[in-house]
């Protein structure tokens, strides 16, 4: 066992698909201390006491500028990071939503993004569970149509 702390995290990622049906993935900076230039879902943690739904409209509207809808949740995946002085522990919960706008304002966490279609998946550097939940919601949200 370690001897640092493990802070748990709720994570809240959206997979945002425009008019065009097309998801939208953005490129971590090259400045990130995890994971630079790791493409990626819009997300964020959720605060004490705030809703899963507040999290991810507030999170998503502070990287990308986009208001969106909420559809469904889709997936959740966890993942580890190890920091010199903790361990983060974190449950990401994915949902569908939706943008009217395709047009994004980029917070300085991200250098890049893109809109990309199920077959352009694999063109980005991103986690095998970010693949996966892109993959499942374009099943699911073709199905929702």
């Amino acid at each position: 066992m370690t001897n640092k702390p493990i802070i748990q995290k709720i994570v809240l990622a959206g997979i945002v698909f425009n008019k065009q049906g097309k998801v939208l993935v953005l490129q971590r900076n090259e400045n990130e201390n995890t994971h630079p230039g790791m493409w990626e879902l819009p997300s964020g943690k959720r605060e004490f006491l705030e809703s899963s739904h507040n999290a991810l409209t507030r999170e998503i509207k502070e990287e990308t500028g986009l208001d969106i809808e909420v559809v469904q949740p889709c997936s959740v995946f966890e993942y580890k990071i190890e920091k010199p002085n903790e361990i983060r522990d974190s449950t990401q919960i994915n949902f569908i939503v939706t943008s009217e706008v395709s047009e994004v304002r980029l917070s300085e966490e991200h250098q890049n993004y893109a809109w990309i279609s199920k077959n352009e998946i694999n063109r980005y550097k991103m986690s095998v569970e970010t693949k996966e939940a892109i993959q499942l919601a374009f099943d699911l949200y073709s199905k929702i149509l």
